[in-house]
């Protein structure tokens, strides 16, 4: 079951990242382009659990890196830490409504932009404030608007391939 799970990111990933490059490259939002691995990262982190959010979010994030050419690392630390918090916050929450997702998604995206922009400056890259917090904002408000769409497909994928307590021992 494992190696289905391998599989599953796999495809997650690169057919996230075939949208975020082809189709959402050029459908901006007020300038913003949406993060729909980082969407798909909360997803995962929101229904398997921390570890497996973590996990995704480090492939997710280092496919990023690798394939827009980023600074190798920094999407890979941001993704892993969205996903780990997302899944801990997750498991606290007793009775998710409707919104959850939503809720979840945006304050993700939005803290996920800003850690990017942190990380980014603190290996000397120079940009305003502003201009990072309107994205934050946008971005945040883009992936909100495509959770009804991406999330229970992620959700629904990653929950049919989650390992059974006989095959991981417990």
């Amino acid at each position: 079951m494992i190696w289905k799970r391998t599989v599953l990111l796999f495809l997650l990933t690169i057919t996230g990242l075939a949208f975020e490059t082809s189709v959402f490259g050029r459908a901006t939002l007020v300038g913003a382009k949406p993060e729909l691995l980082l969407l798909m990262v909360v997803a995962l982190g929101m229904g398997e659990g921390p570890a497996f959010g973590a996990t995704a979010g480090f492939v997710m994030g280092l496919s990023t890196d690798l394939v827009l050419q980023l600074p190798a690392g920094v999407s890979a630390l941001t993704f892993t830490i969205i996903g780990y918090v997302v899944g801990r916050v997750r498991a606290q929450v007793q009775s998710p409504g409707a919104w959850l997702p939503m809720v979840m998604v945006s304050i993700a995206t939005f803290l996920g932009v800003l850690f990017y922009a942190a990380f980014s400056r603190m290996l000397g890259e120079r940009f305003g404030a502003v201009s990072v917090v309107r994205a934050a904002v946008l971005a945040a408000a883009y992936n909100c608007l495509l959770t009804p769409f991406v999330f229970p497909i992620v959700r629904t994928l990653g929950g049919r391939l989650r390992p059974r307590p006989s095959e991981v021992g417990l």
